[in-house]
């Protein structure tokens, strides 16, 4: 297999995300901690990948200064991992991601009724389906704003990941 090409130096802003975001792992940790779950035994058990793998990639998370790691238990020691400003700024990318998948990367009924997630507008209530400026009141969405409902299909598979 080829060795992958190092981008972190090049002048290409899409080149430079893709060092860090191209990864699958980086997604879906990043994934986990926007729906607030911070805790590595969680991650790894909701993302379904090995602990090492997991372990790297939230190494890397905090080289990057995109999560920070906080200690919440002494013995034996125990960490969480928080979105920083800079990995909170990566909101609209996974949102901007969820949105281009809800649209094209399901065959037609295969999510059931309706999307595989549902975002509600924490300050209005209002069903923001896949704007990025809230339907009900024209706030401007970001970080922290949309309180995630997941389809019956996705509760599902969501569980039957955790008994697994």
């Amino acid at each position: 297999m080829p060795k992958r090409a190092d981008l972190s130096d090049t002048f290409c802003p899409v080149g430079r995300s893709a060092e860090l975001l191209g990864d699958r792992a980086v997604l879906l940790i990043l994934r986990e901690l926007f729906f607030g779950r911070r805790r590595f035994e969680v991650m790894a058990q909701n993302t379904g990948l090995g602990p090492q793998l997991v372990s790297a990639r939230l190494k890397l998370l905090v080289e990057e200064e995109v999560v920070e790691r906080r200690a919440y238990q002494e013995r034996p020691p125990r960490h969480e991992y928080w979105l920083t400003d800079k990995g909170k700024g990566l909101f609209e990318v996974l949102y901007a991601m969820r949105n281009w998948a809800e649209r094209w990367a399901y065959a037609p009924g295969e999510t059931g009724e309706g999307p595989a997630i549902r975002y509600i507008h924490r300050a209005c209530g209002a069903d923001v389906g896949m704007a990025t400026i809230c339907p009900g009141c024209g706030a401007e969405l970001g970080y922290g704003d949309l309180k995630g409902e997941p389809s019956p299909m996705l509760q599902a598979e969501q569980v039957a990941r955790a008994t697994n």
